[in-house]
């Protein structure tokens, strides 16, 4: 995008499925090597990790989409995080049980936070879930030893579904299941016809009914998003966004959300979040008139939301600027003005 394009955010257009990569791309920097299994969506691959495991408590972080419920069936626990999306809960480790799983987030790209890296070492008797779906690229020394992996590519960049499972299966109580070969090209020609700019009213719209159909369901991953995620480049969307991040945090860090100071260096952003006072829906709702189409970090969080109020606070005030490898610097600065007068 340019810096003369009126419009900034919003659904990715869908890329094209180029030539694998000899590096293997983004498919290779996920996997690591190692076994995985690709569904239609994250939430989809969750669920199949729970099912298999059976464990007797599904620990999930206060703040987190309320969608991760839907997968973890009726065993949910919930411990508290911090301003900082860290774990802030003197009383969970104590609360583990053996068998428990533990739902550990990469927050906005940022690696897991290293409270929760020392706790897994401690407890190896409980299965670990990194959920990476805002994490493009985290480097192998910031990962939790022996943990599964869970990647939703696209929150990330051009396809129009996808979510992997990574981890050790052979070591793992985990059914081997048979997803049927669903190619999702109708989706797919749905998320490109939504990329169209000329036509706002109509992509949502459409963007709106793919997101409906992204339910919990054993279905495969295209083969056409394997060809996209094998075909880009991690180095090089993770380079564009720590620039765009350094252009936004240069001249919006009074507005910054605390977890931003996890951002700030060889993480791989996955946007520009804000915390705001007061207000957080009237300044979006200014933003996308003027083109600037922004992510709330979520507005619905299950069962936290009356338990915690460090969660209800970033429920309340969060909102995500868009800062991915689309844009280059005219762009975010371009964007810093129309988030200046929004918010003025």
């Amino acid at each position: 995008m340019t810096a003369q394009a009126t419009t900034i955010g919003g659904f990715f257009g869908l890329e094209p499925p180029d030539r694998p990569r000899a590096d293997g791309g983004v498919l290779a920097r996920w996997t690591q090597g190692e076994d995985w299994l690709g569904f239609h969506n994250a939430r989809s691959a969750f669920a199949h990790l729970v099912r298999g495991l059976a464990p007797g408590t599904v620990w999930l972080p206060s703040y987190l989409c309320a969608d991760m419920d839907a997968g973890a069936g009726p065993a949910i626990r919930r411990y508290g995080v911090g301003p900082v999306l860290d774990l802030d809960d003197a009383a969970f480790e104590a609360a583990l049980a053996p068998g428990d799983l533990v739902v550990a987030v990469a927050y906005f790209g940022a690696p897991v936070c290293r409270r929760l890296r020392d706790l897994a070492l401690r407890r190896p008797d409980v299965t670990w879930l990194e959920d990476r779906a805002q994490a493009l690229s985290v480097p192998i020394e910031d990962d939790i030893p022996g943990a599964w992996r869970l990647f939703s590519p696209r929150k990330l960049l051009g396809t129009a579904e996808g979510g992997l499972l990574v981890g050790p299966v052979s070591g793992l109580p985990m059914p081997s299941l048979t997803l049927p070969p669903v190619e999702h090209d109708a989706a797919a020609e749905a998320r490109a016809a939504a990329a169209t700019r000329d036509h706002i009213a109509e992509a949502y719209r459409r963007y709106v009914a793919i997101e409906r159909d992204h339910a919990v369901a054993d279905l495969a991953m295209s083969g056409r998003t394997r060809r996209i995620l094998a075909a880009a480049s991690p180095d090089d969307m993770a380079r564009r966004r720590r620039e765009n991040l350094a252009i936004l945090d240069a001249r919006l860090d009074r507005y910054a959300a605390p977890v931003v100071e996890r951002l700030r260096g060889s993480a791989a952003p996955f946007g520009y979040p804000l915390l705001l006072a007061d207000g957080r829906d009237a300044v979006a709702a200014r933003l996308a008139a003027d083109g600037v189409f922004c992510a709330v970090h979520w507005r619905a969080l299950g069962a936290a939301e009356t338990a915690d109020p460090v969660a209800t606070r970033l429920r309340d005030g969060m909102l995500t600027l868009p800062l991915d490898h689309r844009y280059g610097p005219e762009d975010m600065t371009g964007l810093a003005d129309r988030v200046r007068q929004a918010l003025a």
